[in-house]
């Protein structure tokens, strides 16, 4: 989180003061259904985000994405995200409906039961579970809605898919509060 953290202040810290007025905070929940390798897990997370309006229907956007964090009887699973994404929009008096196109750097770690004493992923530990801990590159696409709230908030309700190197497939459903900072 320290890592996560650093990187946003960055973000924040390298834009010039005049470029705050068309800034933007999101932080919301998210529900994921991923699969990695060959493990499949649905579950809870969270996203939070900085943006930047640099064109009337453009945005940039930096965050991190909690993508799961599950244990179950057969192992357990965290997937956890930084991302950079463009997203193009289209607004009315209701809100903005946009489209996200975006990189992210994903960090796999988990356990799991080996199959027939072999692990698909990572190396047998001395408990006889299968560990890894993994990071590798993704794509990312979505869709979504801003719907304003009041004069600087808004409601994000948002579709997410991503995928990426050893096998990642992710479909995630995120709602969140946008903040304008303007």
């Amino acid at each position: 989180m320290k890592k996560i953290t650093a990187v946003l202040c960055l973000c924040l810290a390298g834009l010039p003061a005049v470029a705050t007025e068309k800034m933007y905070g999101i932080a919301g929940g998210s529900f994921t259904d991923l699969e990695y390798s060959q493990q499949g897990e649905k579950g809870a997370g969270f996203t939070l985000a900085v943006g930047h309006q640099f064109h009337p229907q453009w945005y940039v956007e930096a965050g991190y994405n909690q993508l799961i964090d599950e244990t179950t009887d057969t192992g357990d699973l965290k997937g956890d995200a930084l991302y950079l994404a463009l997203l193009g929009k289209a607004g009315n008096h209701t809100g903005e409906l946009f489209y996200k196109l975006g990189i992210m750097n994903v960090a796999m770690q988990g356990s799991e039961l080996p199959v027939e004493g072999n692990c698909a992923l990572g190396e047998l530990s001395s408990d006889g579970a299968c560990a890894f801990d993994e990071s590798g590159l993704a794509g990312v696409v979505g869709l979504g809605f801003d719907y304003h709230l009041g004069l600087r908030s808004m409601l994000r309700v948002e579709y997410n898919y991503v995928g990426g190197e050893n096998d990642l497939q992710a479909h995630t459903v995120n709602l969140a509060i946008r903040y304008n900072f303007n």
